[in-house]
């Protein structure tokens, strides 16, 4: 099939410039007898990555499956800029909730040399399988220690040793939980790909999640000196700051590079974890 017919399938779904790019990458990741089906799946919105079957993120290459979300840019830039700030931080255990693909944790123990260890959860059979796989596909790349484990942040489930209970230990605690409203999940800023192929327990969601990381985790374990969410709401943010004592911990909002509100930051005073004020846009009293 000729270039221009590929194109004009893709045009039935995307402007012809997002089409001739796709075709591109299409062309790079795939067989010539693979390019008209993956054209005719992307043309009724099945997200490139499932096609194509990875993403890079950092310096990872991630497979990707249906039933787990795809790793986003907005993720890994804000996971980038952390990892340089906190390269010189001794941390002795990162626990990544709501893991998915494991693409944050995986690139935290990928950047980050003075950390023991990094745990990867989350509840789904899906994500554990994929973050496995994740982790052996890279694990050329890994510089620490890496366990994946399945529990529920709703039943306060924590990795079970030493680590995490530890009072004297340095942890950091970094989460994309699922946080779109159900109000906001059919409108415009939801791309169509998304909510007809991505799973919606890993988009839907709100304030109970931060609740569950805030009152679940860093309030029952004095271990965490640290955390960053992803977010996208003020009410989320304030949500935070409304569960954690500003005695105790400092705080912040970071913004994305298109000026969007993407994390919550927070470090307890005087702890090593400060060096993260250094990516935070605005602090909060």
């Amino acid at each position: 099939m000729s270039k221009s017919s590929l194109i004009s399938l893709l045009t039935k779904s995307f402007s012809k410039e997002q089409a001739i790019r796709e075709l591109k990458w299409i062309k790079n990741e795939l067989p010539e007898n693979k390019w008209l089906n993956a054209c005719n799946l992307r043309s009724n919105y099945v997200p490139l990555q499932y096609i194509l079957g990875n993403q890079p993120f950092g310096k990872l290459d991630l497979i990707c499956r249906e039933g787990v979300l795809i790793p986003r840019l907005d993720t890994e830039e804000w996971v980038i800029e952390s990892s340089k700030v906190l390269k010189d931080v001794k941390i002795n255990g990162v626990l990544d909730y709501c893991t998915g693909s494991g693409c944050i944790g995986l690139s935290y123990a990928s950047e980050l040399n003075q950390v023991s260890i990094v745990d990867c959860v989350d509840f789904k059979d899906d994500a554990i399988i994929l973050t496995n796989d994740n982790y052996k596909r890279n694990k050329d790349s890994i510089l620490c220690d890496v366990r994946v484990s399945k529990g529920d942040l709703f039943d306060s489930y924590i990795p079970n040793d030493q680590i995490y209970n530890t009072h004297t230990n340095n942890n950091l605690l970094v989460s994309n939980p699922p946080y779109i409203p159900l109000k906001d999940l059919h409108t415009d800023e939801v791309e169509k790909s998304v909510l007809k192929y991505e799973p919606r327990e890993a988009l839907l969601g709100d304030l109970e999640f931060y609740e569950a990381l805030c009152e679940n985790i860093l309030l029952k374990n004095n271990s965490f000196n640290g955390f960053i969410f992803e977010l996208g709401y003020n009410s989320q943010v304030i949500k935070v700051r409304e569960l954690l004592n500003p005695e105790i911990w400092s705080m912040g909002i970071r913004n994305d590079s298109n000026g969007k509100l993407r994390n919550v930051i927070g470090w307890k005073k005087q702890s090593s974890f400060n060096v993260l004020q250094k990516i935070v846009h605005k602090e909060i009293l």
